[in-house]
């Protein structure tokens, strides 16, 4: 145990450069991708491969400034030039989007995974693979925690009229759903006569997901639009 202890810290120190540079590069990769996969399994604008090349961006961009200056080397000059930088990708993936601003969680995420690719690249790759672990986690748990206990979604039910168009309007009707990610079995499809109608069961206590309603009514086609509260509970 105690031999695998130099190897916990700083790199540069116990292995040589251009091995220790391999290893942090591929430690970068790592990083990268565990953060990106969580954002991508949420569909969010930042995924995998973005988040990867943000990561291995800024581990290159250390590694640069420690092999070119040598010894000389001033880390946290290039540390400065790297948070500026990323600065501009966190701002672009914040938007205003349906009445509301969404992207900060993405944008916080590039700075970080930014900041654990400078920190990996300064040779510290456990201390980079066990920040990563920890941001994956409170992603993921702090999400569940606002959920289940701060935000849960509280169900009602909406009854959709339309003219079918020979299906053009079902089809425009379901990229909305399609776009607020509503399951299968949050909706159902029936026809009389040349009308046809979609039951469906929406959250209207969040503003971000009771907004799809908008969208539908201005769809061509929608001649009615019916709400009317559920009792159901999210859960």
């Amino acid at each position: 145990m105690d031999s695998l202890l130099p190897y916990l810290g700083d790199l540069y120190k116990v292995l040589p450069e251009h091995l220790a540079g391999i290893i942090l590069v591929l430690c970068s990769v790592l990083c990268g991708l565990m953060l990106g996969a969580e954002r991508q399994a949420k569909q969010k604008a930042a995924g995998a491969r973005t988040l990867t090349l943000i990561c291995v961006g800024s581990c290159l961009f250390t590694l640069a400034s420690i092999l070119i200056a040598g010894d000389e080397a001033d880390r946290t000059r290039i540390t400065a030039q790297v948070v500026t930088g990323v600065g501009f990708l966190g701002a672009g993936a914040i938007i205003r989007h349906r009445g509301t601003v969404v992207g900060l969680t993405t944008g916080a995420t590039i700075w970080t995974v930014s900041a654990i690719g400078v920190l990996v690249g300064g040779g510290y790759a456990a201390a980079g693979i066990v920040l990563t672990v920890l941001v994956v986690v409170m992603l993921v748990a702090v999400q569940w925690m606002e959920h289940r206990f701060f935000e849960r979604c509280r169900f009602a039910h909406c009854r959709i009229v339309y003219l079918p168009d020979h299906g053009k309007t079902r089809i425009r009707v379901l990229r909305v759903l399609d776009e607020y990610r509503i399951p299968d079995e949050h909706w159902e499809t029936s026809r009389a006569g040349d009308r046809e109608t979609i039951e469906l069961t929406y959250c209207h206590f969040h503003r971000t997901h009771r907004a799809l309603l908008f969208e539908i009514a201005e769809i061509a086609g929608v001649i009615e639009m019916h709400r009317e509260r559920a009792p159901r509970q999210a859960g």
